[in-house]
């Protein structure tokens, strides 16, 4: 017998977008992500841990524990066909394996009769809001493992942790994105003659660092554009440029902003501790 790849999940299409949504294939997310699979590893007492996301063709791994990074890069790709996460996209619960050379259905995958010769698989869902499993939180051993019962509840949590983190993060740079656009559009109505550097030096100036210092250029060029006016003696920015400004630092305070709580993984540790 020879690897069988898994069947494609009932809503692999909407699976798919919501994965490519996220943009992070092919990214390297360690800063984000490597307490998690630090973490997993140390509590399964397992060498290896890796968050994988899996799109239509490839499996790509976020971030890992346990390996060289030199050796990490080199196997972080994987064709999907060829991966055991691919089976842990059927189901919202985890797909955990004590021993792969005595699954009939994993003991022939060429990373348990070859090297790396894994034995151990455990693979939590990381499921989005709309109920698609996007990829894994998954550990891995070279020797056969067994997670205690109450310790599954609590990768659930991490895996359910990272998938959180994973939709927030990009919903965070959509509100970036959309922040930034509005910016651009609002100034470049009103003052369209001027260039990015030369907007952001006016936004960016304070009254508190004293009088405007201009070059005479710049002076004519913003006098010409109605951003700057003449007060007797003194150059200030004009009315117009300061309402245009500060609808702009309003619609920044009253924007939505998305906060990653840092302390859930120290509060995990202590739950761990007390049980």
């Amino acid at each position: 017998m020879s690897f069988k790849p898994a069947p494609f999940p009932t809503a692999e299409e909407g699976r798919v977008s919501e994965v490519e949504a996220l943009e992070v294939m092919g990214t390297d997310q360690k800063q984000s992500y490597y307490d998690y699979v630090s973490l997993a590893a140390e509590l399964a007492n397992c060498r290896l841990s890796v968050i994988n996301i899996i799109d239509s063709s490839t499996q790509w791994s976020l971030c890992g524990f346990g390996l060289p990074d030199e050796v990490f890069q080199t196997i972080r790709s994987a064709p999907r066909e060829m991966t055991i996460c691919q089976y842990a996209l059927l189901s919202h619960k985890p797909t955990i394996i004590d021993d792969l050379e005595k699954d009939t259905l994993f003991n022939d995958h060429p990373m348990v009769t070859n090297e790396p010769n894994i034995r151990f698989y455990a693979g939590f869902p990381l499921i989005s809001k709309r109920g698609n499993v996007m990829g894994t939180l998954c550990l891995i051993d070279y020797e056969p493992q067994h997670i205690e019962a109450g310790l599954i509840g609590v990768f659930e949590k991490l895996a359910r942790r990272v998938a959180h983190q994973l939709e927030l993060s990009k919903e965070k740079v959509n509100q970036d994105v959309e922040y930034l656009t509005n910016i651009l559009a609002r100034v470049v109505n009103k003052f369209n003659e001027l260039t990015v550097d030369e907007l952001l030096f006016c936004l960016n100036f304070r009254e508190s660092e004293g009088a405007l210092q201009l070059e005479a250029d710049l002076k004519q060029k913003l006098l010409a554009s109605g951003v700057i006016e003449r007060s007797g003696a003194e150059i200030i920015f004009s009315k117009d440029w300061t309402t245009v400004k500060e609808e702009i630092f309003e619609s920044r305070k009253n924007r939505r902003v998305v906060k990653i709580d840092e302390n859930y993984l120290d509060n995990q540790i202590q739950l761990i501790e007390n049980m």
